[in-house]
């Protein structure tokens, strides 16, 4: 009698081959079968849950929001409302061992979406919550125009990924927090109690 598979656990181990590859290899490298060898499997033991490159992209990424959602409710959770623009974009720039990768992948999407239908509807839905998500906190931390810095956050968050991919000697974690925190900060506010410092009490 067959062994029963975890289906979960199966496709989070698949997650975690694939970042195991594009850490190793660059994103360009995560295929099927590299991803296969690296779970010392043939590439059923891939396709019997992920049938394409780019559903595999997408597992690995979904786990990694999944792991980013639980600690920005954590940090929204204990945030006054005027801090929590401030948090989203703390939680936005803060790189674990993973995100480095995982942000990769998702040039990785920028760079085939036109090509793959999944992988454009998938941008498309994300980018979509994340600028939603922005610009409800900058209109509950009381900024002027909301929408316009929404935007310029995202822009700036989106911007950093490219900067540090290409030269992370030059735009390390501490420079990218610096410049987008202080360009956000300038922005006019409607009220008294917003605090442009905020995000210094997260760092």
């Amino acid at each position: 009698m067959p062994r029963e598979v975890d289906a979960e656990q199966r496709l989070a181990d698949i997650a975690a081959a694939t970042i195991r590859v594009a850490r190793s290899a660059g994103s360009h490298a995560v295929t099927i079968r590299s991803v296969a060898k690296e779970l010392g499997g043939s590439t059923t033991l891939v396709t019997n849950y992920l049938p394409s490159r780019a559903a595999l992209i997408l597992n690995a990424l979904d786990r990694g929001r999944d792991r980013w959602q639980v600690a920005l409710d954590e940090s929204l959770a204990e945030a006054a409302p005027a801090d929590r623009f401030a948090v989203v974009i703390e939680w936005s720039l803060t790189t674990g061992p993973d995100e480095p990768v995982l942000r990769a992948l998702i040039l990785e999407i920028v760079a085939n979406a036109d090509r793959e239908p999944d992988l454009r509807t998938a941008l498309h839905r994300e980018s979509s919550a994340y600028q939603q998500l922005l610009v409800e906190e900058a209109r509950g931390a009381g900024y002027l125009e909301p929408e316009h810095v929404a935007g310029l956050a995202y822009l700036l968050v989106r911007g950093s990924y490219v900067a540090s991919a290409e030269d992370p000697a030059r735009w390390d974690e501490a420079q990218l927090r610096e410049v987008i925190h202080a360009t956000l900060a300038a922005q006019p506010r409607t009220r008294v109690d917003a605090d442009p410092n905020a995000h210094q009490r997260t760092t």
